[in-house]
């Protein structure tokens, strides 16, 4: 009787716990999940300031390109004890420019350096983005999933305690074996530890989404209303080899173009090219042209122009094997920055494949699993029936109970399996929603 009575408080307790998931109009949405995460990170912050970084020095590096101009001044007082400290006053300022009017393109091939660095910075922001809506969704979704495994839980120790009371029953009237009620007992005890750690599970998934977005552990969550999925599962479901095979396809089409790991690759390409480029300036002479005019003033004679000079400049490094080993050092680099981009699309295109898969397999298990939770609940009622005719043991009321859980089991980590496997495609494509990725489903 005690373990009956702590199952009909379990139940209660879960109903009283699910209350607050059966209000979706007042619960934290996926969406807004999203955006709590995004605007909480601290990594990405630190992207943005990267990008800001780099688009900084791309203008340092601009700036470096233009005349250096410098200005210079000083004072004098000359003094004779015959002639007023005045009159011995004296003033001069000096200006002078520097442009370097040839490098072989060396600071231009600079400059764009730069800028594919703060390109680069940016698709680094991006894929920021993409990771933490990933790990947005795959924390929201385990609350959901821990929060339903904690009603499955309770409604497994509701039903070990209904089929314990009657056990009793019938253990009293004598047409129950000892031995029987007796393992119905041990059996309700373990689901009831059951529920205890459906329940730290749920505690532990509600404080790691509590840690991305800054809400409280106790924020309710809106359910995911898996009904405007069913048209979607229904196409996934009938796709055969090659309708798969061209969905694959065209969630690589639309990575090639939005994935900010690819992009990045192709950055580093050109970067790379750059730097070749820039290595092979070195055999090219540097010339420098050089004004300066300086001005005098004296209180004697006024205003006076100084001297002005011109001057240019050339410089050639004649370390010519320095100038050689630094080109092929980074040819070498340019050749493995080809073969990282090369080795990063052959990864994502086989990444993309293996998720498809899982994605697919996802949809069959949530049509194969409801069937046989379907079963299982009609089965479970039968053999309920006859256990209370004394027609059916408790082993295998027992049996009906476990065939139950696992099937509930199986159907609701399917119905998350899929949209894990949405998430992960989303985040493959390079995307932060999945519009475009269900605009691809064939």
């Amino acid at each position: 009787m005690r373990i009956l009575k702590r199952a009909v408080f379990a139940a209660l307790m879960t109903a009283v716990m699910a209350a607050p998931f059966a209000s979706a109009q007042d619960g934290l949405d996926l969406g807004t999940a999203r955006e709590f995460v995004l605007s909480r990170s601290s990594t990405l912050k630190k992207a943005r300031l990267a990008v800001d970084s780099a688009i900084l020095a791309g203008k340092a590096r601009v700036y470096e390109g233009l005349p250096s101009i410098t200005a210079s001044s000083g004072g004098t007082l000359e003094y004779k004890y015959s002639s007023p400290l005045s009159d011995g006053l004296g003033a001069s300022v000096r200006l002078a420019a520097t442009q370097t009017i040839f490098d072989g393109g060396r600071q231009a091939a600079l400059a764009r350096q730069t800028g594919f660095a703060s390109d680069a910075a940016s698709e680094e922001l991006r894929a920021m983005r993409v990771e933490l809506i990933g790990q947005a969704d795959t924390a929201f979704c385990s609350v959901l999933k821990a929060a339903a495994s904690v009603d499955a839980a309770a409604g497994d120790l509701a039903a070990a305690g209904l089929r314990l009371q009657i056990a009793s029953v019938k253990m009293e009237a004598g047409v129950l074996a000892k031995s029987e009620y007796l393992m119905t007992e041990s059996e309700a005890a373990a689901y009831e530890t059951s529920l205890i750690k459906a329940k730290k599970t749920l505690a532990s998934a509600k404080a790691k989404l509590a840690s991305l977005t800054g809400l409280p552990v106790s924020t309710d969550l809106e359910p995911i209303d898996f009904s405007i999925y069913d048209g979607i599962q229904g196409r996934l479901s009938a796709l055969d080899e090659t309708a798969a095979n061209t969905l694959a396809a065209n969630i690589v089409a639309i990575a090639a173009v939005n994935n900010p790991g690819l992009a990045g690759y192709a950055l580093a390409i050109e970067k790379a090219r750059l730097a070749v480029d820039v290595a092979g300036k070195g055999y090219a002479p540097t010339i420098t042209a050089s004004l300066s005019q300086g001005l005098g003033w004296a209180a004697a004679s006024g205003l006076s122009v100084g001297a002005g000079s011109f001057s240019l400049t050339a410089n050639l490094s004649l370390n010519l094997w320095a100038t050689k080993n630094g080109v092929e050092s980074a040819t070498a680099a340019a050749a493995s920055a080809a073969l990282d981009k090369s080795d990063g699309e052959r990864s994502l295109i086989l990444d993309i494949d293996v998720a498809v898969n899982e994605l697919l397999g996802a949809v069959r298990s949530i049509a194969s699993s409801a069937k046989a939770l379907e079963y299982a609940e009609s089965n479970y009622l039968n053999v309920l029936e006859r256990f209370k005719l004394s027609s059916a043991s408790a082993s295998e009321l027992s049996s009906a109970e476990a065939l139950v859980s696992t099937d509930r089991t199986a159907f609701t980590g399917a119905r998350y399996d899929f949209l894990s496997c949405l998430s992960v495609l989303r985040g493959l494509a390079g995307l932060e929603s999945e519009v475009m990725l269900l605009a691809a489903i064939p």
